[in-house]
């Protein structure tokens, strides 16, 4: 399945959620700002963080551990030269 970037679509939730912290009798608010790291946790929700993902999301390639060692010693059983190579030797 291919994917382009400006397919997905994206939720972004707030890393920290301050107001239900505050609400339920932990308000941390006053300590990051005063250790100014706010701008931190606007900027972990904000638009960089989601170009990011969509960009790792499109380009990521995953890989069955168990399917790949059968499929390389397919190889290996029709070619006993390409034993103890990599997987970009063997040509997978």
């Amino acid at each position: 399945m291919s994917l382009e970037e400006w397919e997905l679509i994206g939720q972004v939730e707030s890393p920290i959620d301050f107001l239900s912290l505050a609400h339920h009798g932990c308000d941390l608010r006053d300590i990051y700002q005063a250790q100014g790291l706010m701008e931190y946790f606007s900027m972990l929700s904000g638009p960089t963080y989601l170009t990011l993902v969509r960009h790792f999301w499109v380009r990521a390639k995953l890989y069955d551990q168990k399917a790949t060692q059968l499929e390389m010693d397919e190889k290996v059983l029709i070619d006993p030269s390409l034993e103890g190579k990599t997987r970009e030797e063997m040509g997978l």
